[in-house]
């Protein structure tokens, strides 16, 4: 497992919330970092999304999934976050264009805060993974990509944030998302993504498995899942686990999208807070 710090990275004051807040009080306050932070947790933006092969609808979804990416790098702006985690699907594909990757990368660029990335199953770190022509496009510098399958662990020293990360190669039944997870360190913040399906089935036939005693086992403050498309509070015991749904209302079952705030406090420990973004008429109207 390889570890990465990053010293350099800002901080920002503190913002205020709205919306439902789902508290969790978590570990001792002993054991936490004496510094708030604050996340914003999307997934699932499948971002050059071919469910319409070509024609206006085509288009039309392209720009709506383009919009919502840009939306939620503005909620993250003004929310004043820390860190933005994108666990996992940025993409639909790896078939994406040198265009499309240099959409993302200039608004990954306009974000206030360092952003972590791991790939799904979607975009899975494969021999055709998109992900190596970011440096040939020029990777943002406050992009964070984990593309080490056997787990890797980003350090932000002034955030007293601790984030792992595993790179999925492929969505198999032999895939476990939380699987090599680093072990958790007093006096930060334990932070993991997982990209996979939560569930208790036990048959063995289900891909990308996460499972209810694999998060409460973590001993972490907040798993970012992804993969589910709504937003659902999977948190057990003391770690707080939330999928953020997706920014996109296309690729919803809701007629909106949806991210989550996530704010981790010295003294309350994890509290979720469920932000609703626009749908397309809304975005339209704007």
């Amino acid at each position: 497992m390889n570890r990465l710090s990053y010293a350099d990275q800002e901080t920002f004051a503190g913002a205020t919330l709205d919306g439902q807040q789902m508290p969790n009080p978590g570990r001792s306050s002993a054991r936490r970092p004496s510094r708030p932070l604050r996340i914003l947790h999307t997934a699932d933006v499948h971002l050059e999304s071919d469910i319409f092969a070509a024609g206006a609808q085509a288009e039309r979804t392209r720009q709506d999934l383009r919009q919502a990416f840009a939306a939620v790098i503005q909620l993250a702006n003004r929310r004043q976050a820390d860190l933005l985690l994108i666990a996992g699907d940025l993409f639909d594909s790896n078939r994406v264009t040198d265009e499309a990757m240099a959409f993302a990368c200039n608004e990954i660029a306009n974000a206030l805060m360092p952003v972590v990335l791991i790939p799904g199953n979607h975009d899975a770190h494969d021999e055709s993974s998109v992900y190596p022509s970011f440096a040939r496009l020029g990777v943002p510098k406050n992009l964070c990509l984990i593309l080490d399958p056997q787990g890797q662990t980003l350090e932000f020293p002034q955030l007293r944030a601790r984030v792992w990360g595993r790179a999925m190669r492929e969505h198999s039944t032999q895939y476990r998302p939380l699987e090599g997870l680093a072990p958790p360190v007093s006096g930060w913040w334990n932070i993991a993504l997982a990209h996979g399906l939560f569930t208790e089935d036990e048959d063995g036939l289900r891909s990308s498995r996460i499972t209810a005693a694999e998060i409460a086992g973590s001993g972490y403050d907040y798993v970012a899942l992804g993969h589910v498309h709504v937003f659902r509070d999977l948190s057990q015991g003391a770690t707080v686990a939330a999928y953020s749904g997706t920014p996109a209302a296309a690729h919803s079952a809701v007629d909106s999208g949806s991210a989550v705030h996530v704010t981790c406090a010295p003294e309350t420990g994890v509290t979720i807070d469920v932000v609703r973004l626009p749908g397309r008429a809304e975005v339209q109207s704007e």
